[in-house]
């Protein structure tokens, strides 16, 4: 197995692409910049959406699970929900927001 199995960095599109190296990876995932795709605040806490850089699908026959909305605070701490590309990504985020705010 190879180190970069499963790892992802996001190209100018935000397009998932294999890093050519894990220090590649690394030196790309510590930037917050390039993690962070969308943070909502709320009076009860927040909702944070970020690219995770690694798959964590649960099956081989599952697709890629790259990105992930999460829950801080209120009744709904901890809930996440995962998406496979940029468009799922934002669309989920919007969607979760909303659904907060009902």
């Amino acid at each position: 197995m190879n180190v970069l199995d499963g790892l992802y960095i996001l190209d100018e599109n935000h397009k998932p692409i294999a890093p050519k190296s894990i220090e590649q990876w690394s030196k790309w995932r510590k930037n917050d910049n390039n993690v962070q795709v969308a943070l909502s605040s709320f009076s009860w806490g927040r909702v944070s959406t970020i690219f995770l850089g690694k798959d964590y699908s649960s099956s081989p026959n599952q697709e890629v699970q790259l990105f992930e909305t999460m829950v801080f605070g209120g009744e709904y701490n901890g809930k996440f929900w995962r998406y496979s590309n940029w468009e799922q990504t934002v669309s989920g985020h919007k969607e979760v927001c909303t659904w907060m705010l009902d």
